[in-house]
């Protein structure tokens, strides 16, 4: 029986994941947490780029707004309907491919000016293709580091850049461990820090990450 470490903390599961949990297969752990930054509500822009449902958590806990909404895959775009009761007028459908995902992202705003809550260790692969005058970067939390010691595993899932980062500064990858990333931008991280990814999870990626599982283990 396969053990399995993903960097999600089991809420964020779905139930067949949260299963895995009971069965004892599968530890589940983010390896970041988070803070709010001080910043000041933006008063002119026509679209709302949300990248990750924490960056709606921090920017709707202190600003409202009447901009068109974009959301950077589905999981983020359901939760953002969900939790704020918020229109979403542009999804990325294949959140495993954000190079291409923002082009498609920037020829939709045609010239429309952004703004992009985030962290300080935000990657900026959708605002980096929008000129400096057309987007505001807005600092709305910071991202901390978890000091954790993961078991050796098996199967190693990680769910976002600021995670391989966090397990990399106190963990190291066990030998002959599989490796799934959570999207193109985590595989990058990965191949950065030379791991070789097994797995890179597309759009609908805890279905993906099912499928997957059932065929491995």
């Amino acid at each position: 029986m396969s053990t399995i470490f993903i960097s999600k903390d089991p809420q964020y599961l779905s139930p067949e994941l949260q299963q895995l949990i009971q069965k004892g297969m599968l530890e589940a752990q983010s390896l970041i947490e988070f803070s709010a930054q001080p910043f000041l509500c933006p008063s002119a822009y026509d679209i709302l780029f949300i990248a990750s449902i924490r960056a709606a958590d921090f920017f709707f806990a202190q600003c409202q707004t009447n901009a068109q909404i974009a959301c950077a895959g589905l999981e983020t775009a359901k939760k953002v309907t969900e939790y704020f009761q918020k229109e979403v007028h542009f999804i990325a459908q294949h959140s495993d491919q954000p190079q291409l995902e923002a082009q498609q992202f920037n020829a939709w705003r045609k010239g429309r000016s952004i703004c992009f809550p985030s962290s300080q260790l935000s990657v900026g692969t959708y605002s980096s293709l929008i000129p400096e005058k057309e987007k505001i970067i807005l600092h709305v939390y910071n991202t901390h580091f978890k000091n954790l010691q993961i078991s050796a595993k098996d199967i190693y899932i990680f769910s976002s850049p600021s995670n391989v980062r966090a397990f990399l500064a106190y963990n190291t990858i066990a030998a002959n461990a599989q490796i799934v990333a959570w999207g193109s931008t985590t595989a990058q991280e990965l191949a950065q820090n030379q791991i070789s990814v097994t797995k890179i999870l597309n759009g609908q990626q805890q279905t993906d990450l099912l499928t997957w599982l059932n065929k491995v283990r």
